[in-house]
C-alpha cells in the first residue's frame, strides 16, 4: 500500500470516527432530567399521580424532557408494592416508548 493510500485511509477513518461519535452522542434526541417535588408539577399531573398512588406514598418525581416533550416519571409505593408511572404535561398517563 502506498503512503498516499495509507494517508487517505487514515483521514477517512478519522472523519468516520468523528461522524459516528457525533451520532452516538444523543441517539434518542435531546434529553434532560430533573428531580422535582410534587408541588412543582402541573395540577393535571399531580391529580393523575395522586389517583394512581391510591393512598400509597409518592416517592421521587423526575421531570424529563425528551425531544422537546415534557413528561413526569413518578415512583409510587414501596417494597413489593412499588411501581412507576409516566405522565404527560396534560395529566394523561403515557407509555414509555423512548426507554433509555
Amino acid at each position: 500500500m502506498s503512503t498516499r493510500t495509507q494517508q487517505l485511509a487514515a483521514i477517512t477513518l478519522v472523519v468516520l470516527s468523528v461522524a459516528v461519535a457525533g451520532c452516538v452522542k444523543n441517539p434518542f434526541g435531546e434529553r434532560s432530567r430533573e428531580t422535582v417535588a410534587i408541588a412543582q408539577v402541573p395540577a393535571p399531573v399531580k391529580a393523575t399521580i395522586d389517583r394512581a398512588a391510591g393512598g400509597r406514598a409518592i416517592g421521587e418525581i423526575e421531570k424529563q424532557t425528551v425531544n422537546g416533550r415534557v413528561r413526569y416519571e413518578a415512583t409510587l409505593g414501596s417494597g413489593s408494592d412499588k411501581s412507576t408511572i409516566l405522565v404527560g404535561e396534560d395529566g394523561k398517563q403515557v407509555i414509555d416508548d423512548d426507554d433509555d
